[in-house]
């Protein structure tokens, strides 16, 4: 292609493409999103029109006469200019505790799992196998061939467990490239954007060169440790104010034509690009000479930029193969258009470039805090607690505006009464002078009146904006540790309170999951074009999580100590480890931290293992039972023991009411019971001696011996063995 020709086309494409960005800009600017960005950056940095002068990195007002003056001209304030900030500490409570729950630093808030096929043929009819013959004598029994329904089913297992290792290689190495690029990092900065204005937006995957420490094996077969230069996807915030997307996109970005990135190079940047691949040296060198005269001193958002700098863009849109091959792209056709990264400065096209991803997809996401039906920004927390913060700003700035003129009483002067001084001014020991003669009047020529502060009023003004404030967002302050009054709330009331936090932050998770669904299919589409691993690639699916397990398990953590607890119960039939690591996870640990090494779990395994609970509680039932049965039996020995004392208490003092005759006969009774008592025991003794005998002993040696027993007494029964076969005792 001619020299000519070739720069006729690139000034075309700057020219077209200027037009498109100029389209692209004046229609954000139409849609009056950017005045509420700017309010609502003002209220998060907590200034306006009344004390914007006393920031250094403001934009100034106009000031006339010593006096702030608002856009008409108008004094902006003559009284207080507190600005009380609730905007900020909403903001910055509401962003921290969402990034925890949506990017945890001990989970990954996405899945890469194979996809359901529902579509797949079931598996065939079993087919009736024909009886097996019975196996002979002293032969192996006869294995049952698998049938086909058996090896279908085998086969399906098979499959799913290798696209499940595949699907776990590849969300590894993509979690690895989020990693590197500090994903983490820049999408905390993202949803802080998306809460203060609204808008977040996020770009990714985009090529960058890293140098990577790697064991490199060199010519004579030894590893050595080196540092070698490789591509890897990157993830970055972009800031919302530089981002213009296609106006008749609607409120995906995806279903525009072309989307146009704005940041800023200076000359000294802009010489350096000579020479890199890509980048065309007649065109740097064009803009050069132009000067950065065509772009603007301030951007919308009141941030001033050096005019030294150019404005480079970044357009992501689809050209012809002609203006391609013009750009110094090669190995395009001639009768197609590609989806290409253009970059321009001015209205100079620089460098051009096929879109990495051969899909052509943008790799920019918007994520917006509240949707804003049409358009693809969203409302931001700062925008929604509008009405609140004006409310407390104008109370209070009241409120101090009272308190000054109320500080000290002001004076009314009757006429005819002059300073002694000749100065008109308030001040302690004053003495005025009366021109003419009063004494004659009651009234004093001098009174004070005193000014109302009407602290209760505004107070109560400024109460009713904040419980306004918790109202328009649905998030309640106790989300910042902050509780109101002195006296805690009943628990059921703060959790009304937490559950419709909760309901918010899991509107804004579910929302957040389209754009992390969106990215990492990016990050996998990049891994199918320019990994060579086949070990990862398949038929999978992207799985975000955010809504669901980490959303949930934020939730579900104040409830975490009861489940452990129950879990200890063997009748639940819960893992108290697996209910442990799920506690932990809860409180942001990490539960591997706190798993025994291989050597204790081995020395903890060859001890004796520990009871079973269950054995445990029904021993220790058992011994309070043992327990329980020895007090009664105890108890009632001790009144039998008592009774008995009692009763020979009584048999002592009928005894003493005997005469001399009686006691006599009362003794030898007791003689002869003594005797009968000892004959008995003998007798006893004798024959459990002769049964002892008897054990080790035959049956006949054992009868003789109970023959041979000697008689003490002639007892009342017959004794085992004594009498003869079919005669009784005789007396």
């Amino acid at each position: 292609m001619e020299d000519e020709q070739r720069i006729a086309i690139l000034d075309a494409i700057g020219s077209a493409l200027a037009a498109k960005r100029k389209d692209a800009v004046a229609a954000r600017s139409q849609l009056g999103i950017e005045t509420e960005w700017a309010e609502d950056e003002e209220s998060y940095q907590g200034y306006d029109d009344a004390n914007r002068h006393e920031f250094a990195n403001t934009a100034s007002k106009p000031i006339i006469d010593g006096k702030t003056r608002n856009d008409n001209g108008k004094v902006a304030s003559s009284g207080s200019t507190v600005f009380p900030n609730i905007t900020q500490p909403y903001c910055d409570a509401v962003s921290a505790r969402y990034s925890d729950m949506v990017l945890p630093t001990d989970d990954r808030n996405f899945a890469i799992e194979p996809v359901k096929d529902n579509n797949r043929a079931p598996p065939p009819i079993p087919v009736p196998q024909p009886p097996q013959p019975p196996a002979q004598p002293g032969q192996p029994p006869i294995q049952p061939q698998p049938t086909q329904q058996d090896q279908a089913r085998m086969e399906q297992a098979r499959l799913k467990a290798e696209n499940s290792r595949k699907a776990k290689l590849a969300e590894d190495h993509i979690d690895d490239w989020l990693q590197m690029s500090q994903y983490h990092g820049e999408m905390r900065q993202v949803i802080d954007d998306s809460v203060r204005i609204g808008s977040g937006v996020i770009k990714g995957p985009v090529p960058v060169k890293r140098k990577i420490s790697k064991w490199i094996k060199g010519a004579d077969g030894v590893s050595k440790m080196g540092v070698i230069e490789e591509i890897h996807p990157d993830s970055v915030r972009i800031d919302a104010w530089n981002f213009f997307p296609d106006p008749a996109c609607g409120e995906s970005i995806h279903n525009g034509s072309y989307t146009f990135e704005r940041d800023y190079i200076t000359e000294k940047k802009l010489e350096d690009l000579i020479g890199v691949p890509g980048y065309l040296e007649g065109q740097i060198n064009k803009v050069i000479l132009e000067g950065p005269g065509n772009r603007k001193e301030h951007d919308r958002n009141n941030r001033s930029s050096s005019k030294d700098q150019f404005e480079i863009w970044y357009v992501h849109i689809e050209i012809k193969a002609e203006e391609l091959i013009a750009c110094g792209c090669e190995n395009v056709e001639s009768k197609r258009g590609y989806p290409a990264l253009i970059t321009m400065v001015n209205n100079h096209v620089i460098r051009a470039a096929l879109n990495p991803m051969d899909s052509g997809v943008f790799p920019y996401e918007i994520i917006p805090w509240k949707r804003r039906p049409g358009m693809p920004w969203g409302m931001g927390l700062a925008r929604q607690l509008r009405t609140p913060q004006r409310m407390v700003v104008a109370a209070t700035r009241r409120l101090a505006d009272n308190a000054g003129l109320g500080s000290g009483p002001m004076f009314v002067v009757r006429r005819g009464v002059q300073p002694e001084n000749g100065i008109w001014e308030i001040e302690p020991l004053k003495v005025w002078v009366e021109e003419d003669d009063s004494t004659g009047n009651a009234t004093a020529p001098v009174s004070a009146v005193v000014i109302p502060m009407m602290q209760v009023e505004l107070t109560n003004i400024i109460q009713l904006a904040m419980k306004m404030a918790e109202d328009v967002t649905g998030m309640p302050q106790l989300m910042q540790g902050q509780q109101e009054g002195a006296t805690p709330e009943a628990v059921g009331t703060i959790t009304i309170r937490n559950n419709n936090a909760n309901s918010v932050l899991r509107r804004m998770a579910r929302i957040f999951d389209v754009a992390t669904s969106s990215v990492i299919r990016k990050y996998y589409a990049w891994l199918n074009e320019y990994v060579d691993d086949d070990e990862m690639k398949g038929d999978f699916q992207v799985v975000a999580r955010a809504s669901t397990a980490l959303v949930e398990r934020d939730i579900q953590s104040q409830e975490m100590t009861n489940v452990l607890q129950m879990s200890l119960n063997p009748a639940f039939g819960k893992n108290p480890k697996l209910a442990m690591n799920e506690y932990l996870k809860s409180r942001r640990f990490d539960p591997s931290a706190f798993d025994y090494t291989e050597e204790e779990m081995a020395k903890m395994q060859s001890q004796q293992p520990p009871p079973d609970p269950s054995i445990q509680v029904a021993q220790m039932r058992s011994q309070d039972m043992q327990a329980k049965l020895k007090a009664d039996a105890d108890k009632a020995m001790g009144e039998m023991e008592f009774k008995k004392w009692a009763k020979e208490q009584d048999i002592q003092v009928d005894y003493a009411s005997l005469n001399a005759e009686q006691k006599q006969a009362f003794d030898d009774h007791k003689v002869d019971l003594a005797k009968l008592s000892m004959q008995l025991r003998t007798q006893t003794a004798l024959s459990e001696q002769s049964i002892a005998h008897g054990r080790d002993t035959t049956i006949g040696q054992h009868i003789m011996d109970l023959h041979n027993s000697k008689q003490v007494m002639t007892p009342p029964t017959e004794p085992a063995g004594r009498a003869t076969a079919g005669n009784a005792y005789q007396a």
